[in-house]
Parts: C-alpha cells; sequence; structure tokens
C-alpha cells in the first residue's frame, strides 16, 4: 500500500511537471486549447508586450538595441512562466474541462491560433515597421461624415425652434412662474420662519438627531453669508424634482408593469444618465434661451432616471406571495397598484426622490453657466478669479445642502419601528 501510495504521488508529480512544462511551451495557445480565456487574454497582452519590445531591441539603433532586447525577452519568459503556474493550478484545481459544452478542445485551440495570429500580427506591425499603414494609424472613417451627420441635428433643432415656438415660450412661462413662486418661499419668506419649517420638518421625518444636523448647516449657510443664494438654489432644486417625481413615477410603473415599456425606456435612460452634462446645455440653451428655466430642463434630464429606476425596481420586488393574496381578495389592477404595490415600494422610491435631488445638486454649477444663478455661479467666479477659499467655501455650502436634505428623506427609513408588544 504504501509503495503503491508512493507511486501515485510520483505519478502526480510527473504528471504536473508536463503540465508546467506544457503550459510554458504553449503559452496563450495552450489556455486556448483548454478553453481558458481569461489566461489567454492575459497571457497575449504582456507577451505581444514582451515581443514589441525584443523586437524594436532588435531593429533599433545600436544604442538601446540591447536592453531592449533583453527586457523583451525577460517579459515573454515571466508571461509564460506565470501562464504555467496559473494552467498548472487550473488543472490541479480540476477546472481543465471549461469549454463550452459542443465544443472540443481542437475547435478551441483553432479559435486561439486565429485570435493569437491576428492580434499578434497586427499589433507587431504597427509598433515594430518603420512605415505602417494609414489604415492602422487612423480609422478610415469617410470625410464628412461627421459634418452631414451634424447638420441633420442642425436642421431638425432649427425646424422645432421655428414650428414648435409657442410650446416652448408656454413652456418657459410656467417653468418662470414655478420658480418665482417657490423663490418667493424660499427667499422671500423671513429667514426665522424657513429655518423654523426646516427644523420642524427635519424633526417629523427623521428625529431630533436630523433636526439637529439641519440646524447646523442653516446656520453654516447663514454665518458664511449664503443664504439668499442656496434658497435660491434650493427653489430650483426643488422644481426640478417636482418634475421628476411627476413624469419619474408614471414611467416608472409602466417600465415595471410592461416589459417592451421597460425595453424601450433602458436605453433612453442610459443615454439620460451618462452622456455629458454640458452637452445638455446646447438644446437646453437653444430652445430656452438662457436663464434659470434651461437650467431646470438640463437638470432635469440629469435626474430623471435614477427616480424611474427604483420606482420599477420597488414595484417589481413586491412578494408574489402579497400579489397572490391581493388578487384572492378581489383586488383590480388599480386596487393592486394603489394598494398593494406602491406602498411596499415606498422605500424604493424614496430612495430614488433621494438620489434625485442628489443629481439635481450636483448639476448646480453647470446650470449656473447658463445663467441660473445660485450656488454654483459663486463656485464659478471663484474659479474664473482663482479664489481658492471662497469657491470652498460655496462647494462646501452645495454638500452642506445635499447632506441636509439627505439626512431629512432617508432619516426616517432608518429610523427604528416598534410594532411588536
Amino acid at each position: 500500500m504504501a509503495d503503491q501510495a508512493v507511486s501515485m504521488a510520483d505519478t502526480g508529480k510527473a504528471s504536473q511537471q508536463r503540465t508546467l512544462l506544457n503550459a510554458f511551451l504553449g503559452g496563450p495557445l495552450w489556455a486556448a486549447h483548454h478553453g481558458m480565456w481569461g489566461l489567454l487574454a492575459a497571457c497575449a497582452i504582456v507577451e505581444v508586450i514582451g515581443l514589441v519590445v525584443l523586437l524594436r531591441g532588435i531593429f533599433a539603433a545600436e544604442g538601446s538595441s540591447g536592453a531592449n532586447f533583453w527586457l523583451g525577452l525577460v517579459v515573454i519568459v515571466v508571461a509564460r512562466s506565470l501562464t504555467a503556474v496559473a494552467g498548472a493550478l487550473s488543472v490541479a484545481r480540476g477546472e481543465r474541462h471549461r469549454v463550452d459544452a459542443g465544443v472540443n478542445t481542437g475547435t478551441t485551440t483553432l479559435i486561439g491560433l486565429a485570435i493569437l495570429v491576428f492580434g499578434y500580427g497586427l499589433t507587431i506591425y504597427r509598433f515594430v515597421a518603420p512605415a505602417p499603414a494609414d489604415f492602422l494609424m487612423k480609422f478610415p472613417a469617410p470625410r464628412g461624415l461627421d459634418t452631414s451627420t451634424a447638420q441633420v441635428f442642425d436642421d431638425a433643432v432649427t425646424w422645432m425652434k421655428r414650428n414648435w415656438v409657442d410650446f416652448f415660450d408656454g413652456l418657459t412661462a410656467i417653468l418662470r412662474i414655478v420658480l418665482n413662486f417657490l423663490e418667493v418661499v424660499f427667499v422671500s419668506t423671513p429667514w426665522p420662519v424657513v429655518a423654523l419649517v426646516a427644523l420642524l420638518l427635519a424633526f417629523w421625518l427623521s428625529g431630533w438627531r436630523a433636526m439637529l444636523f439641519t440646524a447646523a448647516c442653516l446656520a453654516y449657510l447663514g454665518l458664511f453669508g449664503f443664504w439668499e443664494k442656496s434658497m435660491g438654489t434650493l427653489a430650483l432644486i426643488a422644481t426640478s424634482v417636482i418634475i421628476c417625481v411627476l413624469f419619474g413615477l408614471p414611467l416608472g410603473i409602466l417600465a415595471a408593469k410592461s416589459r417592451k415599456a421597460m425595453t424601450v425606456l433602458e436605453p433612453v435612460l442610459d443615454v439620460m444618465q451618462t452622456l455629458p452634462t454640458f452637452v445638455y446645455l446646447i438644446p437646453a440653451v437653444a430652445f430656452f434661451s438662457i436663464g434659470k428655466p434651461p437650467g431646470v430642463i438640463a437638470t432635469v434630464i440629469f435626474a430623471l432616471p435614477p427616480i424611474v429606476r427604483l420606482t420599477a425596481l420597488g414595484i417589481r420586488q413586491v412578494p408574489k406571495n402579497v400579489k397572490e393574496a391581493a388578487e384572492a381578495f378581489g383586488a383590480s389592477p388599480l386596487q393592486m397598484l394603489l394598494k398593494v404595490e406602491l406602498p411596499l415600494a415606498v422605500p424604493s422610491i424614496r430612495l430614488g426622490i433621494n438620489q434625485t435631488i442628489m443629481m439635481c445638486l450636483s448639476m448646480v454649477v453647470v446650470a449656473a453657466m447658463i445663467g441660473a444663478g445660485g450656488l454654483g455661479l459663486d463656485v464659478i467666479r471663484s474659479l474664473q478669479m482663482l479664489k481658492t477659499g471662497q469657491g470652498f467655501l460655496a462647494g462646501i455650502a452645495i454638500v452642506v445642502c445635499a447632506m441636509m436634505l439627505d439626512r431629512m428623506i432617508r432619516g426616517r427609513a432608518r429610523r427604528p419601528t416598534h410594532t411588536d408588544p
């Protein structure tokens, strides 16, 4: 028995050594043969860098050829060594056969060989050849495609400005009315009244700790001279959040109820959330001129996706057994939505509103560039005049407003509720 165990150990050691040798000699091609595509990619990237350095050392001037040659050779040996070790460990853990069902090792080897020939060949040719072909240096784009496509957008904007002028004027008027009303509420109302309402609201929503934090935030805004500008900023944020909620909740409900609607909305929301914020300013200024209304429009476009996504997520996460119980009691679709799904989705919806507010505040500086004013204007002026201290104070004021609203909205969700006797 002992001799048999020793023999098995020797056999296993010999097998592992063969695996190490085969992996070292084969490199990325060995990884492709065993279906280890991640290992193939890692080894190929490092190895092609080493090959480029080695070949440039061979064909370079005499001064640096020796150093580059040996550096490239070391990189290749290290890449192969790491590939051998990683491959041997994978095989030892029983992960040797990680090829998709129906694909044999011969097919994976051919696929890996084609990838390596294509990738190695083009990369080495690009960096080693004295004068590579133009199609590798620059993407062969058709001449004038960008200008002609941009002209299509320009013509569309011009047509909309000419034919939808009444719509844009009416929307601008509505936004100005809402903004003026909220500015009267926030700015013109005596500051003790605004502060008292904010403290009471914080206490009602989140408790006394949030109230104390709100008091500290309001004290900072007042003591450093940001009270009026912060109230103007909050008026703009409140207008944007109201619009986001009015449109975001129905869109979120529609996305949760209809898979087709979610399929259409998903890429639109991705574009709204990932498109650079400065891009929003171009159509906003084109349609609404400069001032606070275009700032609101740009802010709404950027801040709308979170509430749509989280509303849909909250409704989809309602337990099926709860909906089945409501259906068993004869609940109609409207009753199901209003009395079951939306109440259970409130935490997710609250989080969506919170994220929308935070994203609205992140647009304060960008919106100030087109005349929205508020705290963002102080940051821009500090940047223009290189007033570092004033810029920090204005930036901290924006952060203070964000943290104050965050504590007020999220605090109630963290507060424990004692329902058990």
